[in-house]
């Protein structure tokens, strides 16, 4: 039996927990400040963090990256509200999840694939306790009446237990997630994520590449974008650093992304857009 291994003591006690919002809801409108009003009126000491509310539109897996690359550096009983919901209204569960040293709640729909994969799952619940809940729970607003609540219940010291029936975690749904393939000296991967600035993600993860700096001197190393046409070559350790040899503005170079992973970008310009690239484009990167 998994069971929440957390006091409620433990969480109340803190001076401002934090709540962390995760959405695909965008900053035009009132829906994150509804969700915002609701966790102040029932924990109005906790500590709202916007990690970010620019997902693209009912993008389940973009909103599974942009989770994985932040969690980690938020404080030990953060609560993550995660909001990527295209199954509102729908069968989908709402449920919370105490993975690691982190809370997470949203839907049941793949978004916490990651953490699943990761993280120590000490409980899972799903939302079913009005008591927990707004009195009337909208088909097409449950981030309000369902997943704020929850999150801000938490804040409060509330048990997971308490929200509803425990849930075995091979039971949560999880999106298929691809995994770069290593041929020979070929490893076969793809473009996970694109950042505001155009720099692309890939999902091939530093500890596959040359150690100890090796992977910006080693000669030979490419990447091949087969859909393109194109073979990049140029691997830069920070985005100022002068080129081995001389390059084009627009000439796209390799380098290893703050979130450990490889990623190409343009200096000052957008690669996404020079590149014509967009999540899901396959690669190869050849270690010669």
């Amino acid at each position: 039996m998994y069971q929440d291994v957390s006091t409620a003591s433990q969480r109340s006690s803190a001076v401002s927990p934090v709540v962390a919002l995760l959405t695909d809801f965008g900053t035009s409108g009132v829906f994150v400040g509804v969700l915002k009003g609701v966790i102040a009126r029932i924990a109005p000491h906790a500590q709202l963090i916007d990690l970010t509310h620019a997902v693209p539109p009912q993008d389940i897996a973009t909103g599974m990256w942009e989770l994985e690359f932040s969690y980690r550096y938020f404080p030990v009983g953060t609560i993550f509200l995660c909001i990527v919901d295209p199954g509102v209204g729908s069968g989908r569960a709402p449920i919370a999840i105490h993975a690691g040293d982190w809370y997470f709640v949203g839907p049941d729909n793949g978004l916490f694939s990651l953490i699943l994969q990761q993280q120590t799952i000490h409980a899972a619940t799903a939302l079913s306790n009005p008591a927990y809940r707004l009195p009337h729970v909208s088909s097409t607003f449950q981030g309000r009446d369902l997943f704020a609540p929850a999150a801000a219940h938490l804040a409060a010291g509330v048990h997971l237990k308490e929200f509803g029936p425990f849930i075995e975690p091979q039971q949560l749904q999880r999106l298929e997630i691809e995994q770069p393939l290593v041929v020979g000296k070929d490893i076969q991967a793809e473009v996970i994520h694109e950042d505001h600035y155009g720099n692309l993600i890939s999902n091939i993860p530093a500890s596959l590449l040359p150690a100890n700096g090796q992977f910006f001197t080693q000669p030979g190393i490419r990447l091949f974008l087969p859909k393109r046409q194109v073979i990049i070559e140029q691997r830069r350790r920070f985005f100022a650093e002068s080129p081995a040899v001389e390059q084009r503005k627009d000439e796209p170079f390799l380098y290893i992304d703050s979130t450990n992973y490889l990623g190409i970008a343009v200096q000052n310009g957008n690669a996404a857009q020079i590149l014509g690239i967009s999540v899901g484009e396959p690669i190869t990167l050849r270690l010669a």
